[in-house]
């Protein structure tokens, strides 16, 4: 089942996604704003083959974040789902000429939708890098609060780097919709 918004398609990665996914995360300027996330090294085709590959093995959940019309734009990401405690961290990478047009917003919006109506989860958590003022402005809009700060969790362009602990829960989720 695929999460459709007015504009977007969410639906499963695919193995044909590897070429993009590679290049997604190849791009210097999108990896620099990455943060603490462990992708330091090139990524190859192959390398994004093999990771769908066991990405699909998991509980995970992996969605290519694609244009109604079809094209990638990025990937979004479900991780450490917690039934019990009605939680999961949320990850979104968008490919650079997709920054700014609201699409993160707008595939945000529809997985925490659905994550929060139909797979009754409480919580939605992330972690961003306290100088990626951008992705900040993404999530406060789509809800989030800032919970605290991880201080210097990682090490980018020759300093130590903060990155700020963001959460939705779902009664937040719903007072702002009409």
């Amino acid at each position: 089942m695929n999460i459709v918004t007015r504009r977007l398609v969410l639906r499963a990665v695919e193995r044909t996604d590897a070429r993009f996914l590679a290049s997604l995360i190849n791009d210097p300027d999108v990896r620099s704003i990455l943060g603490a996330y462990d992708l330091v090294f090139p990524m190859s085709v192959d390398m994004e083959e093999r990771w769908i590959e066991s990405a699909s093995k998991t509980q995970d959940i992996h969605l290519a974040v694609t244009l109604k019309k079809g094209s990638p734009l990025g990937i979004l990401s479900l991780k450490a789902i917690n039934e019990r405690n009605g939680s999961a961290h949320l990850s979104i990478i968008l490919e650079k000429r997709s920054w700014d047009k609201g699409y993160g917003t707008e595939a945000i919006n529809g997985v925490l939708d659905f994550m929060f109506n139909r797979k009754n989860l409480h919580r939605i958590w992330l972690r961003v890098a306290e100088y990626n003022e951008r992705a900040i402005a993404c999530y406060e809009k789509c809800g989030f609060k800032v919970e605290g700060t991880l201080r210097d969790d990682h090490y980018m362009g020759g300093t130590w780097r903060g990155s700020n602990v963001m959460s939705i829960l779902d009664s937040e989720f719903r007072r702002k919709r009409p």
